[in-house]
């Protein structure tokens, strides 16, 4: 019987593992829920509008990764610079957040709190049991590397602000890495541009040359797709898989939803890319009652996206701000992207607002949103009521892995359980509970797919 590889999901992870298979002759076919493909990093298209589902730019230091994308654009894909501001106290901060920040930007008086914090942090450290099954937490991280004044006026307020949950209950994990350095080192920042160690080279990725397509981030996405169907595979859009089942030998099937009839497909292997909680529900036979208990345990947060068009211009002079204190968290102006995801003459400001799955944010329509977040963009001199001529909003309900502070066993359980199980595996940013940007994405897609193809468990069909 034929083999092939069934994937769920039509993310950039699902996309590029089904892209390198099929580039080495093995028959895949990828379910996606979605109208469109591109996932988290997709793009909303409407009206002549492009709004993505959070900024994204493309970058990587990782040369296979960018020769790829940009092969898919026969290389005429010139890089643009980036620029990201943190709105703080009624200053613009550069992100992301160094020393320089901290002593100059912050002003003289917060420089010298945050200092003499810092040094009463190393000299009388916080002492707190270790629990078992339990990581360090954001608060004993935070207080622990910037002292407790930097905690208390930055970090606390807006990774609750972020998270929804407080910082005693969310792993240090939940911050991330190019942020998570000792205080040590961005003083070292502060004085030398690039320092042989792994933290400044985090930092220095917010440096390397950007790429971002005409029409939204999607863009690449469809490329990828393209490239996949034109490779004779299949992605199904508007599908719902609905069950997986483990049949005899070393057979997989798919059961799915689509156009309102039941289909189904087998394969050789199923790779999920979709939330892990959803997926070890699916499986058939059932996972063992502690593995699907961990698996509740694991959970996501939603993110709700506002758009606003408008025809003013140059609103930010970056592409994207970080704001504490307002009901986003986050502010982006598209046509600093590109200014052909607006019509002439237009231009969109998104505001992203975090939130949990039936929280208020995530139920409300795109007025009452609207009527909830125009006052502080009133307020911070960005857009008045009248300046808006048309709202879009985009939902996404499994965004961003939540690292609460004892999430890490109930993950090992649960990834444990499928590397021992035949015919299936996990990858991408939801399927193995993973924050990871666009080419670290595809990296592991790439590498999956190379680990499936060297297994001997796949031959060509093509």
């Amino acid at each position: 019987m034929e083999q092939q590889v069934i994937i769920l999901g039509a993310g950039f992870s699902g996309l590029s593992l089904a892209w390198r298979l099929s580039s080495h002759g093995i028959k895949v076919s990828v379910i996606e829920s979605n109208g469109t493909v591109g996932g988290l990093a997709g793009t909303l298209r409407q009206n002549r509008y492009c709004m993505d589902i959070g900024p994204h730019s493309f970058f990587t230091e990782d040369t296979d990764i960018l020769d790829t994308v940009l092969g898919l654009f026969n290389n005429n894909f010139p890089s643009k610079p980036r620029q990201v501001k943190f709105y703080y106290q009624g200053k613009y901060l550069d992100y992301p957040l160094s020393a320089y920040n901290v002593l100059i930007q912050m002003g003289i008086r917060s420089g010298i709190r945050t200092a003499l914090s810092f040094l009463k942090s190393k000299i009388f450290p916080r002492r707190h049991p270790t629990i078992e099954g339990q990581d360090e937490t954001v608060e004993d991280w935070a207080v622990r590397s910037f002292g407790e004044h930097l905690y208390n006026s930055f970090f606390k307020p807006y990774t609750e602000q972020f998270w929804k949950l407080p910082c005693s209950e969310l792993s240090s994990r939940s911050i991330p890495t190019h942020t998570r350095m000792s205080f040590f080192n961005t003083l070292l920042l502060l004085f030398w541009k690039r320092v042989g160690t792994t933290d400044a080279s985090l930092i220095e990725r917010e440096t390397l040359p950007t790429y971002y397509p005409d029409s939204g981030f999607g863009e690449i996405a469809d490329k990828l797709a393209d490239a996949v169907q034109q490779n004779g595979d299949r992605i199904y859009l508007k599908s719902r898989a609905t069950g997986i089942d483990t049949l005899s030998y070393n057979r997989m099937r798919v059961r799915f939803e689509c156009d309102g009839k039941q289909k189904e497909i087998e394969g050789s292997h199923v790779v999920s890319t979709i939330p892990l909680n959803r997926f070890i529900k699916m499986l058939s036979p059932s996972a063992p009652p502690d593995v699907v208990a961990s698996a509740r345990k694991l959970d996501y947060r939603a993110l709700t996206a506002l758009g606003m068009v408008t025809e003013k211009q140059n609103i930010l002079n970056c592409g994207y701000i970080y704001v504490l204190d307002r009901p986003y968290n986050r502010i982006t102006e598209i046509n600093q992207f590109s200014p052909h995801t607006s019509p002439s003459g237009e231009n969109i400001v998104m505001v992203e607002i975090p939130c949990l799955q039936d929280s208020p944010a995530w139920t409300a329509t795109k007025e009452e949103l609207f009527n909830i977040c125009i006052g502080s963009l009133s307020e911070d001199g960005f857009l008045t009521p009248g300046d808006v001529k048309r709202l879009l909003l985009v939902r996404a309900p499994n965004a961003y892995p939540i690292y609460r502070k004892d999430y890490a066993p109930n993950l090992k359980q649960v990834l444990d359980f499928i590397n021992r199980t035949e015919g299936i595996s996990t990858l991408g940013r939801t399927g193995e509970f993973m924050y990871m940007d666009v080419d670290k994405c595809m990296r592991r897609a790439f590498d999956s797919a190379d680990q499936l193809i060297n297994s001997h468990r796949l031959t060509k069909n093509k």
